[in-house]
């Protein structure tokens, strides 16, 4: 398990400090936007490591930031051509059906798609050259230092700069104020090691650094409780056991369509949105809980049949955010997360199977068949719940399971 903790830079370092990490900043991403046009042209070529002798030294001369630089650029080229590569692909199954359908091509639609002839993806359509905008500068132990002998801070961490001094013998190195906080103190004593990493990243102008933490965590018990949680709207949370939590979502919907966008009031409101997630998610009774579902929505799409004030609340809805709190809660709990298809939750009867839209009329789910009677939101949970139980275990999941089986025969 791995998590982050956020710390100012700009709140503790000097002046001379903060103008040579914003020169670093300035440098470091136009040199990886040109890496990116180099690699995309074929004047680098796409690999995870490079020499420094095979870079070219463009406005940052430090052989190991080079490398970096390159390590990073190769990385979101890869990413781009991952993109392009799926986006080619939804285009192949739409023309091999409509063919398929025709009776056409036969010479195409008798070749698997691995079969075809296809040019190399960043020389097709598909693939735009990425531009670089937001940075994140990852360090390693090569270009830092951590010591936590200061009084005044509780320590300092030393960053090697790919600038030289006058006389061009050695890199310059800046000692940054570390102060930890409730976080960082809760993973420090939590068990969390450090890793010999950081990351620099600049945000509305201001800098910080992220320290990365990792604890490894034992998974319970398959053989727990398994809970199902829906994800709504207006009921942000509803467990399988009864639990209705953060109805009062709404007035967060509510207050970000009326600030400005992006605006720094809008952000203010974010932050509200994200602190009211954790403290709801932290509501969620997980004791006794082995196993947790939960609907799959990552392909959702807002519709447009609603007026235009009921769009933009909905546009408002957290559910990503919430998923993604949820899941890093299961694992720091060790709890397993089983992700299922949303279709039909809502429509279906819990009690006896019966699929219907007239189920459902509003927060009420009366089935059709027969005639069960339910908070629409805990019938959608307790199906959801149901689901899960039906998703086959992975290697990975079914070895762990059977290993505390083994402890439990050798006890």
């Amino acid at each position: 398990m791995i998590r982050t903790t956020r710390h100012s830079i700009s709140k503790f370092a000097n002046g001379q400090k903060l103008s040579l990490i914003d020169e670093l900043f300035r440098l470091y991403k136009i040199d990886l936007q040109i890496y990116v046009n180099y690699i995309v042209d074929g004047i680098l070529p796409l690999a995870k490591n490079l020499s420094s002798k095979l870079l070219p030294i463009e406005n940052i001369e430090h052989s190991r930031y080079r490398q970096l630089i390159y390590k990073q650029a190769s990385e979101i080229v890869r990413s781009q051509m991952k993109k392009s590569s799926d986006n080619r692909f939804k285009t192949y199954k739409k023309v091999y059906f409509y063919f398929k359908e025709q009776g056409r091509q036969a010479s195409f639609t008798s070749k698997k798609f691995s079969e075809l002839s296809l040019s190399d993806v960043i020389k097709t359509r598909y693939f735009t050259t990425p531009v670089v905008k937001n940075i994140t500068i990852n360090l390693d132990e090569r270009f830092f230092d951590i010591k936590f002998d200061s009084i005044e801070f509780d320590g300092f961490v030393k960053i090697i700069l790919p600038f030289f001094n006058e006389k061009k013998t050695r890199a310059i190195q800046i000692k940054i104020p570390l102060r930890h906080h409730k976080h960082s103190i809760k993973f420090s004593n939590g068990g969390f090691e450090m890793k010999k990493v950081i990351q620099l990243k600049k945000t509305d102008g201001r800098v910080f650094m992220n320290l990365v933490w990792e604890k490894e965590v034992v998974p319970k018990e398959i053989s727990g409780k398994s809970i199902g949680i829906d994800v709504g709207y207006r009921q942000l949370i509803a467990t399988s056991d009864g639990q209705m939590i953060g109805k009062e979502m709404m007035d967060i919907y509510k207050k970000v369509v009326d600030k400005q966008k992006n605006s720094n009031a809008q952000k203010r409101v974010f932050r509200e949105r994200d602190s009211l997630i954790n403290y709801f998610v932290g509501q969620i009774d997980f004791s006794e809980v082995s196993k947790v579902c939960v609907e799959d929505l990552c392909n959702i799409k807002y519709k447009s049949k609603y007026n235009n004030k009921t769009n933009d609340l909905m546009a408002r809805w957290t559910y990503r955010p919430l998923l993604d709190r949820i899941e890093m809660t299961c694992e720091a709990k060790g709890i397993l997360l089983v992700k299922v298809s949303p279709a039909y939750t809502s429509q279906m009867c819990s009690s006896c199977g019966h699929v219907s839209k007239e189920n459902r009329n509003g927060d009420f789910f009366v089935c059709m068949n027969c005639e069960m009677k339910m908070n629409a939101d805990l019938n959608a949970a307790i199906n959801i719940r149901n689901k899960g139980a039906m998703v086959p275990l992975s290697k990975k999941e079914l070895n762990v399971n059977l290993s505390s089986l083994k402890d439990k025969c050798y006890d």
